[in-house]
C-alpha cells in the first residue's frame, strides 16, 4: 500500500524536478504528472504528459507502469537524453486521502542512472581470440555506514615472460549495489606492492602498516575509470596499454567510491573492474597522458563574471622526456570535476578541452 513518487532531477535535489507520483487503492491506480519548485509537495501539472499503462499491488509492491515522451513537452517538464539521468524518488506506506495531499514522504533517496543506451551507434572493438579475461574485484568489503566513502584494493596483473596488451576494461557492479556505487578509478603503481595484495583499506584512513609507497599509488597515473551512466572502454583495434614483461604494468591500485546516502551498515561489496587483455600485442602501445587543475575548494569562479577559463601546460621539456621519437595521437578523454552547478538564480557550466601539439 502507499504511493511512489519518481523524479526527474537537474542536480539530483528536489527543487525544479519533473515528478510523478501515484498508488494503487481499491484495485485502481492513480498517477499525475507534477512539478517541484521547492522542497514541498509538488502540485499537479496543468498539463498532464504521462500516460498510466498498467498498476499493481501484491506482496507489498507497488507497480505503475507508465509512459512519457523524451523530449520535454512544455517548460516544466525535463527531457531524458542519453548519458546520466539523476533520478530521484520517495515513497510512503499510506494511500494519500486525495491527488492534492500525498502525507510526506517516509524514505527518499537519489541515483545517477543511464536510461539511454549512453554508447550512441559506437560498437565495441572486437577482441582476439587468445584474449584473456580476469576480474579485479573488492572481496567482500563491509561498506562503513557513511555517506561517502573511498575504498582501496591493491592488485597483481598477471606475470608473462613477454609483454602484453590491456585491450578493454567494464565496470562490475554488484547486483542491487547499483545505487552505491558511484565511480572506479584504477591507478597504476611504480612499486612492488605484493606484501599488501591481501590488504584492503579506507583510502583516507589507512592503516599504519600500509606504507607510503602503497599509499603513493593513490592520485599516480589512472589507467582507467568509471562512473555512473559510463560503460565499459575497449582500446582501437591497433592499441594496447602495455602490460607485465620487463616495462608493462604490474601492479595497480582500484579506489572504489561508495555513495552510501542512507549510512546503511548491511552493505557487502565484491564490485570492481574486469579487464581483458591479450598476450599477441597490437601494433602500437597506448599510453596515459594526465594533466589537469587539482581538485580543490580553491577553483573558484569570482562573482560578476560571465566565463572564466583555467589553463593548464605540459611543458616541451615533459613532452620530450615521453619516447621523443615516437609520433602520439591521443583517442580517449576521460573527464573530471566537469558537469553543472547552481547557485542563487543562476547557473554554471564547466567544459573541458583538449588540445596538443607535439
Amino acid at each position: 500500500t502507499g504511493w511512489v513518487g519518481l523524479g526527474f532531477s537537474p542536480t539530483g535535489f528536489m527543487p525544479e524536478s519533473d515528478v510523478v507520483i501515484g498508488w494503487v487503492k481499491d484495485g485502481r491506480g492513480y498517477l499525475k504528472d507534477r512539478f517541484a519548485a521547492t522542497r514541498t509537495v509538488p502540485p499537479i501539472d496543468h498539463f498532464q504528459n504521462v500516460q498510466l499503462l498498467s498498476s499493481s499491488e501484491a506482496e507489498g509492491m507497488t507497480i505503475l507502469e507508465f509512459k512519457r515522451k523524451l523530449a520535454a513537452c512544455e517548460p516544466k517538464d525535463r527531457s531524458i537524453e542519453e548519458g546520466t539521468t539523476r533520478i530521484i524518488y520517495s515513497y510512503n506506506d499510506n494511500d494519500p486521502v486525495s491527488e492534492d495531499s500525498p502525507a510526506r514522504h517516509q524514505v527518499s533517496g537519489r541515483v545517477s542512472v543511464n536510461l539511454l543506451s549512453g554508447t550512441g551507434n559506437v560498437e565495441p572493438a572486437s577482441l582476439e581470440a587468445d584474449h584473456v579475461k580476469i576480474s579485479l574485484l573488492n572481496s567482500n568489503v563491509r561498506v562503513p555506514a557513511t555517506p561517502t566513502t573511498y575504498w582501496c584494493s591493491p592488485f597483481k596483473l598477471p606475470v608473462l615472460q613477454d609483454e602484453a596488451h590491456i585491450i578493454r576494461f567494464d565496470p562490475v557492479v554488484q547486483r542491487n549495489h547499483e545505487e552505491l556505487i558511484h565511480h572506479i578509478v584504477v591507478y597504476q603503481c611504480g612499486d612492488d606492492i605484493q606484501p599488501f595484495l591481501n590488504v584492503s583499506w579506507d583510502c583516507d584512513n589507512p592503516p599504519d602498516n600500509v606504507p607510503s609507497q602503497v599509499r603513493k599509488c593513490r592520485g599516480l597515473t589512472v589507467i582507467t575509470a568509471w562512473a555512473v551512466g559510463g560503460a565499459g572502454f575497449s582500446f582501437p583495434s591497433h592499441v594496447g596499454l602495455p602490460m607485465s614483461g620487463a616495462t608493462g604494468t604490474q601492479y595497480v591500485l582500484m579506489e572504489t567510491h561508495y555513495n552510501n546516502e542512507q549510512s546503511r551498515s548491511t552493505y557487502v561489496d565484491s564490485s570492481g573492474m574486469a579487464v581483458y587483455y591479450t598476450p599477441t600485442k597490437r601494433q602500437n602501445d597506448g599510453a596515459i597522458f594526465q594533466l589537469g587543475h587539482i581538485v580543490s575548494p580553491l577553483l573558484l569562479i569570482p562573482p560578476g563574471l560571465s566565463s572564466v577559463e583555467v589553463q593548464n601546460t605540459c611543458p616541451g621539456r615533459c613532452t620530450r622526456a615521453v619516447r621523443p621519437s615516437l609520433r602520439r595521437n591521443h583517442f580517449c578523454l576521460y573527464i573530471s570535476s566537469v558537469g553543472i552547478a547552481s547557485g542563487r538564480n543562476q547557473c554554471f557550466r564547466f567544459f573541458a578541452a583538449f588540445t596538443h601539439r607535439w
